[in-house]
């Protein structure tokens, strides 16, 4: 298990015409390197071709890039990263991002793997389709939880500054907030947060942004994060102005928007100036949901085991098959890391919590299961886990 440092953030307007932001908790955020790659492994839309190879690469060029250090700080291999082209940087500081993104759920709203489902914007099961808009912006990420949907947006840039967290906010950050805020209104006041990671030569950090709202009282000393507001030295407030004047050549080319007058509340975020007048779809029973959820699940696992290769006759977790092989992250020489990208045949029952599972695995290797989907990361150093011990590690009772 890595960390990345964290702040979070909680926003609200001001007398309707200003943005303040205040930082209400900092610390360190547990990643899982085995849950980056799962995540991203994941991320694929059954529309397209699925192919086992591809989802291996691009783990494997992936892990190439990141790792852990001593101090289990997640680093960046920050030359290698500067050199590389602008499509693959690219690829590296989303992915990670989105890794990243999911540790917050996780730590902030108690998201569960294996328990709430989760889906990406770009592969939403058809009968979620009624529910979003499919053209214009959109979040990453959908967290199903118990008490609603949470919609994440996640962003990673690489960042060359001695302070790896900004003291201001960045323009691009500002004008994601506005655009987002102004989808949850045209979609119900939907639930949403975005995540900020930051990656370069003096680390690797992200910035939580979560809308005042009663629904995120969070104890952040419960989370996933030691809370230290007091003790650090960046700033704890950002002010912007709802609207700030863009660029001549932005001004030309983009005509007003008409303007829609809001309540001065404090718990209601910066939207609607500028919302398209567009009605969400009548909402689905969630049992549906969840069905079509599970059914696009079954179709991109199926494709994903047809396409991977056999692992041998003793590759099974409870008796279940295994398929997917052992591959080193040695793109860029050699390798610190060996991920295994598995595909069970069918699901093999309870898992444990992400606690018991670190300690399970005794710090031998990080494993993450996931429906019928296997990824577990160890050190070259390392011995590779035997099959009946990443059984123990990941599934209860045994």
């Amino acid at each position: 298990m890595s960390t990345v440092r964290a702040r979070v953030w909680q926003f609200r307007l001001e007398r309707n015409i200003q943005v303040v932001a205040t930082v209400v908790g900092q610390g360190s955020l547990a990643v899982s390197l085995a849950r980056l790659l799962h995540i991203n492994a994941m991320a694929c839309d059954i529309r397209k071709v699925l192919d086992y190879r591809t989802r291996q690469l691009e783990v494997r060029l992936l892990l190439s890039y990141l790792g852990a250090a001593r101090s289990k700080a997640l680093q960046l291999d920050h030359l290698a990263f500067a050199a590389s082209s602008r499509h693959i940087r690219g690829f590296v500081s989303e992915c990670s991002g989105l890794g990243v993104l999911t540790a917050a759920g996780e730590a902030i709203f108690a998201w569960k793997h294996g328990a709430h489902d989760l889906h990406n914007f770009d592969a939403l099961p058809r009968q979620m389709l009624w529910q979003y808009d499919a053209k214009g912006v959109r979040p990453d990420l959908l967290f199903h939880l118990p008490t609603g949907p949470v919609a994440g947006e996640a962003r990673g840039r690489y960042r060359r500054a001695k302070n790896i967290l900004p003291k201001m906010p960045l323009s691009t950050q500002k004008d994601r907030l506005r655009e987002l805020a102004n989808w949850s209104a045209v979609h119900g006041d939907h639930s949403y947060f975005m995540s900020w990671l930051y990656i370069g030569p003096n680390g690797v950090a992200v910035d939580i942004f979560l809308p005042a709202n009663p629904r995120w009282d969070t104890d952040l000393n419960t989370a996933a994060f030691e809370v230290d507001v007091e003790e650090q030295d960046d700033a704890q407030e950002w002010r912007f102005p709802l609207e700030e004047d863009l660029p001549t050549w932005q001004r030309q080319r983009q005509p007003p928007a008409p303007r829609r007058s809001m309540p001065d509340n404090p718990d209601v975020p910066f939207l609607r100036d500028t919302m398209p007048s567009v009605a969400p779809g009548p909402p689905l029973p969630l049992d549906m949901l969840e069905d079509a959820a599970q059914e696009q699940a079954a179709m991109v696992i199926d494709e994903l085991f047809r396409s991977a290769p056999e692992a041998g006759p003793d590759a099974a977790l409870a008796g279940i098959p295994v398929r997917g092989t052992w591959a080193p992250a040695d793109q860029l020489g050699d390798a610190r890391y060996e991920v295994l990208l598995g595909v069970l045949a069918a699901p093999a029952g309870t898992r444990v919590n992400v606690r018991e599972r670190l300690a399970r695995a005794e710090g031998l290797f990080d494993v993450c299961l996931d429906g019928r989907l296997l990824t577990v990361v160890r050190p070259v150093t390392a011995r590779r886990p035997e099959w009946t011990q990443l059984e123990r590690v990941v599934l209860a009772a045994r």
